[in-house]
């Protein structure tokens, strides 16, 4: 069985570099992969490689989100909590999933579950059900730099499955400035992106991400 939690790049300048956790999504609706691990081991395999460079900006830890409503926020949270113990502040949680053919940059969560054809994968369908039932609002906004990601889309519609589901969660976690930063990228599902493959939207995704560092460096 593949472990959800992977090891960091590099600790080699701890407390020098900024810390972001990048997550992806396990596959779900009977297909072999997600599309999200694809770009995250890309990601993986430049940032380790840069790693050796005095300039790299980031240390980066990995984990792998079940798709599931009542465990990927868990899984999720149980990671950034055992980074917080360990001593490493998280800048900021990236996490990818699997849209259709689309490359997207969330602003921000449905807060409704509401997939009638297809189930997680326990099994659980969803129709209908408020994420946040206290919560008159029917959006909840992501706190997110999204104008560093300046090649990828911006939307405002992750919709009603799990990634939603994981974005309205995480948007009410952290959303004061105590918090880390959460954003949440969309990939093309594999065979459907055309230009955007694994490692264009990785190369995309690390790009954004030192748009992000130079702003906060200046």
């Amino acid at each position: 069985m593949k472990k959800e939690i992977q090891s960091p790049d590099s600790k080699l300048t701890k407390g020098t570099r900024r810390s972001w956790l990048i997550t992806a999504f396990t596959p779900f609706d009977n297909r072999a992969e997600n599309n999200s691990q694809a770009v995250q081991e890309e990601i993986r395999l430049v940032s380790t490689e840069r790693a050796k460079s005095v300039n790299w900006n980031f240390d980066f830890y990995y984990v792998i989100l079940p798709t599931e409503y009542d465990r990927c926020y868990v899984v999720l949270m149980d990671e950034v909590k055992r980074l917080k113990n360990e001593g490493i502040h998280l800048e900021g949680v990236l996490s990818l999933g699997e849209g259709a053919e689309d490359f997207k940059i969330e602003t921000q969560a449905n807060n409704l579950d509401d997939v009638e054809q297809i189930p997680d994968n326990k099994g659980v369908i969803r129709i209908q059900q408020k994420i946040f039932k206290d919560l008159k609002a029917d959006f909840i906004k992501l706190r997110f730099p999204v104008a560093a990601f300046t090649k990828i889309r911006t939307s405002i519609n992750p919709g009603f499955f799990v990634c939603n589901h994981l974005c309205a969660r995480m948007g009410v976690e952290f959303a004061d400035s105590s918090h880390p930063y959460f954003g949440f990228i969309h990939v093309p599902r594999t065979g459907m992106g055309g230009a955007f493959t694994p490692n264009i939207c990785a190369e995309i995704i690390l790009n954004g991400l030192n748009r992000i560092e130079l702003a906060i460096s200046l």
